[in-house]
């Protein structure tokens, strides 16, 4: 008998063995029980045997696991199933549970209560679809779109387990209106990422991008989602704007990682001819600069930045400058629900940076310019009366502060509704959003409304259909106040009505000007517009866990107006005397249809429980086509006759103009991404697009990356907690950011060419059958570190980026009847590092949240190779006229920054004479300028840009700021070259034209002799450092509690309070937002949801 029992247990001793020595890897949210058994039986070859009426595996449950026992799966899988489990040799046999009566959730909740809460990760974000479960049962729910719940539980005090794919699991003591912060937990295997056409796990992507939620972006309270890029990425450089500042009709012009192209635009308001402008998708079609920042931000779900080869390679000839991904809100099942965003901002004018005289300092000026210096007795006389006159009204308390007439405090609103539901086969959206956003020039503006109405259909759980339907209708309107220099100028001596009549003074005798205030009053219009309705159908077809079928057809019409009317009485007709003259009206419409249609093929599969492999496979086209037409009309008698009909001529030497620009772009493209036991991974891409923009000769052209990443911390010899990955790419894209005809020849027939009635054609253009596309070669390495439990997060990249090929005018001899023709001659280099660092420093338990993080980024251009159209572009620098302008002109130079700061040496004002004293390239010191003596005194890009920003919560309270600093760039003073020096005294000018000038020999000055009214020499005295710091945005957050929503029937409701630039020091002082000033905003939004 002993010995029957030994024979018998040495047996199940081996069964247990071989059980516990099997591990299982599992995890996910919505596992079917099937798929579970399969994935056990692949990692462990065990089989099943059940009865399918015992077992519904088509059934969901939630599962983690990493390298568990076999007996913990089986546990996990069958609870609360009435199931028990045998091990007979190989196979696992499902039998009913006899042992104990098993208690189903049904039963459990018979008696219960309802609890409901909020769950968020460690930055405040709300996490949507994460599982909620009573601690060893399977009754549970998800989180909605808010991050909320609601469960049924027995009673207070029960313990609740709360999980979501790669953040840590944690348990909860259930109580009423529960608030519940998750924290990464770096296991990233499961979280999965797009690159636009693929999806793919975190942890295989070996490219460097930045995903940011759409519940971050609306943290930052920008009026546009381009101007809040940079607070997430430090590559991202917003181009500040100093002429326009805050002008709400001006697209901000952004780069990622450097400039990669020379900059040859002759108008900067052509986004889609920026040859460093990065390429921007919603919803997976390409859309313009403008579409983005006239796009609701309420509607964005997430964005992603691509900045490498190894993540912009699929996107080959458009890839080269960055891809900015941004997806939609998707409409999601359920009862109606209606969530309501309501927003309204006040914009206050920042005049900060103008330090204008007054009237008392004003006439002083004008004294010692020279003004009231006669050269004879009767012209003294004269003078001295017009300087009493004029003292006089200074006296009498005259002081106009001309700054405030054109500009107004703007009070905004924006709202924005968003309607969904539907069933798990059925659901629809839709969305309507209005903006009035008025500048705070009066009169000016830009309104926004659209409508949205999107449906997903799903015939099966499998198969997606998708259809989008999008109106936008945007108008922006300038102001008929002109512009803001206008006002900067003006005398603050002088009155704007005359004090006896009331009425505007038109005209100054002092400086022969007109009232600004003039054009203001009358029915002056300056407006464009557009209405664009777009169509976006989508299908998406799972024919199985491994194999993924989508396509995507996009069809948009854009109309868009430009109108501008000026009075016969504006101050631009003024001098003229011909009525057929005097009075314009300019006109200009343009018709726009594109089609961008994409389909993709995936396949996914692991072999031998260590090779994951991903495929997939895609084509792309895309049409554009755009006509447009326009002319200029003059010759309006009367105000009242401001209608096209009324004109009497088209304008002198001009007649009516057309635009006509098609294109075609067509690309094939392939991705395999291979990775060996989720440590070592490989990712190919290649794709070859034909595009109509080029020669003949070369309408093709490859592009292709190859990248790797290692996750380190997933080898056997790693013992920390830590987890990093090590990624490295190398690849090439291009940019094909011109226009559709500059291959062509192109011919004008000209009417003075007529020979027996039949009409010549002048050559107007040498078309290149050859050219090439412009080819960006791209080296990355990047790294990214988590330590000490998601404490200290770091993403590190240095890149360099070499374009070739670059698209540059050659200047050739007149007579061939041209001046230029377009060849690829160029070559540009960009190498850099950017880096993002974050500390979680309170989290857990602590009822204060608190993380801050560090962007920074520095980028370094140089010129490798130009053309001699750009030499010759040099020469035109060192013109007499262009070396005393505002700005210098750029000197482009092999071996240097295309954004080089070059000028000649100055050592400063001579203390005897008050003139400046010159550094020629010998050393010599001279009294002459010579524009040959120019050197480079630094760039004018930063060294070093980003952001600082700090995150804290406390319990329904979250406050936000952001940082955003710039060191190491040079700029020349503008303010110090027009208005300090080279300013005329019969005009308004900065304060420091009257302390800081030299007046009389042996004066220590900055600044030349008063009375020199000669624009400036562009030299180094003028240089500065453009360093400064900003509070880019400061949110204050508060979420309604739980007990106060039910009363309210609401599901959420937030409040958000945001302040931007609320305060700016820099080391410059310099007027900014010269022809439209900069503004701050203080906005009050409210969300809710019913």
């Amino acid at each position: 008998m002993k010995l029957t029992g030994v024979l018998t247990l040495v047996p199940l001793l081996h069964l247990s063995a071989s059980v516990f020595s099997q591990q299982v890897t599992l995890k996910g949210q919505h596992v079917k029980i099937k798929d579970a058994l399969r994935t056990i039986t692949r990692q462990t070859g065990y089989g099943f045997l059940y009865n399918s009426n015992m077992l519904d595996v088509e059934s969901h449950i939630a599962i983690d696991l990493n390298k568990a026992p076999l007996s913990k799966a089986m546990e996990e899988i069958l609870a609360f199933k009435g199931l028990s489990y045998k091990i007979e040799e190989k196979t696992i046999v499902l039998l009913p549970r006899s042992d104990r009566k098993v208690m189903t959730p049904a039963a459990v909740l018979q008696k219960s209560i309802v609890i409901k809460g909020k769950i968020t990760d460690d930055k405040g974000n709300p996490l949507a679809g994460a599982s909620v479960f009573l601690k060893g049962q399977q009754a549970g729910t998800k989180s909605d779109a808010n991050g909320e719940f609601e469960l049924k539980v027995p009673k207070e005090g029960v313990d609740l387990v709360f999980s979501f794919v790669g953040y840590e699991k944690k348990e909860v003591k259930a109580k009423a209106n529960m608030s519940v912060i998750l924290v990464s937990s770096g296991n990233i295997e499961e979280v999965t990422v797009s690159t636009g056409y693929f999806n793919r796990t975190k942890q295989s992507v070996t490219g460097s991008q930045v995903i940011v939620s759409g519940e971050d972006l609306r943290k930052v309270g920008s009026l546009n989602m381009m101007q809040a890029l940079n607070a997430f990425d430090p590559s991202v450089r917003v181009a500040p704007n100093l002429d326009f500042g805050s002008d709400p009709n001006r697209v901000p012009e952004i780069t990622v990682r450097g400039e990669n192209g020379f900059d040859l635009r002759s108008s900067a308001d052509d986004s889609r001819s920026n040859p460093n402008s990065p390429l921007y998708l919603l919803d997976g079609i390409e859309v313009t600069a403008t579409r983005i920042y006239d796009l609701d931000m309420n509607r964005i779900e997430s964005f992603v930045i691509l900045r490498d080869a190894s993540a912009t390679s699929l996107y080959g000839s458009r890839g080269a400058n960055g891809v900015i991904l941004i997806t939609t809100i998707p409409p999601k099942a359920g009862d109606v629900r209606v969530t309501f965003n309501s927003t309204a901002n006040v914009s206050v004018p920042d005049l900060r940076d103008y330090n204008l005289m007054n009237s008392r300092e004003k006439l002083e000026y004008e004294r010692l310019g020279g003004l009231y210096s006669g050269f004879g007795l009767e012209e003294q006389v004269r003078l001295d009366e017009q300087y009493n006159q004029r003292l006089s009204e200074v006296a009498r308390g005259v002081d106009t502060y001309w700054l405030s007439k054109p500009l107004r405090t703007s009070v905004n609103q924006r709202y924005n509704a968003f309607v969904e539901g539907g069933d798990r086969s059925f659901r629809y959206g839709m969305n309507l959003n209005y903006d009035k956003d008025k500048g705070v020039m009066k009169e000016s503006g830009r309104d926004r409304y659209g409508i949205n109405v999107s449906f997903n259909y799903y015939p099966n759980k499998d198969f997606l259909i998708r259809n989008d339907v999008t109106v936008n209708n945007v108008k922006g309107y300038n102001s008929p106040y002109g512009s803001f220099s206008k006002y900067a100028q003006q005398n603050p001596i002088e009155r704007i009505y005359d004090p006896e009549t009331g009425e505007l003074i038109r005209h100054y005798e002092f400086n022969t000007t007109m009232n600004p205030m003039v054009d203001a009053s009358l029915p002056n219009l300056d407006y464009n517009r557009y209405t664009e309705i777009q169509d976006n159908f989508n299908i998406d077809w799972r024919i199985n866990p491994n194999f993924r079928v989508t396509g995507r057809a996009s069809l948009s019409k854009k109309l868009s107006k430009q109108e501008k009317y000026l009075s016969p009485f504006s101050s631009s007709f003024d001098k003229e005397t011909k009525a057929e003259k005097k009075g314009s009206y300019e006109i200009y419409d343009q018709d726009d249809l594109n089609f961008d249609g994409t389909f993709t093929a995936s396949y996914n599969q692991m072999f031998m429980d260590k090779i994951s492999t991903n495929i997939g496979v895609g084509a792309n086209a895309v049409t554009t086509s755009g006509v447009g037409e326009g002319y200029t009309a003059t010759g309006f008698l009367s105000d009242n006759m401001n209608f096209i009909q009324y004109a009497q001529q088209f304008k002198e030497n001009s007649k009516p103009r057309g635009y006509l620009d098609k294109s075609k772009m067509i690309g094939f493209f392939a991705n395999a991404n291979v990775g060996y036991e989720n440590r070592y991974f490989i990712d190919l891409s290649f794709r070859t697009d034909g595009s109509s923009r080029f020669g003949k000769n070369s309408r093709f052209a490859p592009f292709w990356s190859v990248g790797g990443a290692w996750n380190v911390n997933r080898e056997k010899w790693w013992k920390s907690d830590a987890t990093l990955k090590v990624r490295a790419s190398v690849g090439s894209t291009g940019s094909v950011n011109f226009s559709a005809d500059q291959a062509l020849t192109k011919y004008e027939y000209r009417s003075d060419y007529e020979y027996n009635g039949f009409y010549g054609a002048q050559l107007m253009g040498y078309g290149n059958s050859s050219l090439k596309w412009q080819n960006t070669i791209q080296n990355n390495i990047g790294a990214d570190l988590t330590m000490w439990q998601n404490l200290v997060v770091l993403n590190i990249d240095a890149y360099i980026k070499e374009t070739q090929n670059l698209l540059l005018p050659i200047d050739v001899a007149p007579s061939t009847g041209f001046s230029r023709y377009i060849e690829n001659l160029g070559s540009m280099e960009n190498k850099g590092m950017d880096m993002r660092l974050r500390f979680n420093v309170l989290r857990g338990k602590n009822p204060v949240h608190w993380n801050f993080s560090l962007g920074l980024a520095t980028n370094q251009n140089k010129i490798k190779k130009l053309s001699n159209a750009l030499e010759a572009m040099n020469l035109e620098a060192s013109k007499e006229d262009n070396v005393k302008g505002p700005k210098p002109l750029r000197a482009y130079q092999a071996g240097r920054s295309q954004s080089a700061l070059m000028v000649v040496e100055s050592l400063g004002i001579d203390p005897m004479t008050g003139n400046e004293i010159y550094r020629k390239l010998n050393g010599d010191l001279t009294f002459t300028y010579d524009p040959k003596d120019k050197i480079i005194v630094g760039d004018m890009n930063p060294k070093w840009m980003g952001t600082f920003q700090s995150n804290i919560l406390y319990k329904n309270f979250n406050l936000y700021f952001i940082l955003a600093f710039e060191h190491g760039a040079k700029i020349y003073n503008s303010t110090l070259a027009q208005k300090v020096e080279g300013s005329d005294p019969r005009y308004n000018a900065d304060r420091r034209v009257l302390y800081e000038r030299w007046r009389k020999p042996g004066d220590i000055a900055l600044y030349k002799r008063i009375d020199d009214k000669t624009p400036p020499y562009q030299t180094t005295r003028l240089v500065q450092d453009n360093d400064f710091l900003r509070l880019q945005t400061l949110t204050l957050t508060y979420d309604l509690p739980a007990k106060s929503l039910e009363s309210l029937r609401l599901e959420r409701a937030r409040i958000m309070l945001t302040s931007n630039d609320l305060f700016r020091f820099s080391t410059v002082k310099m007027e900014r937002g010269t022809m439209y000033p900069y503004a701050q905003t203080f906005s009050l939004a409210l969300n809710l949801t019913f």
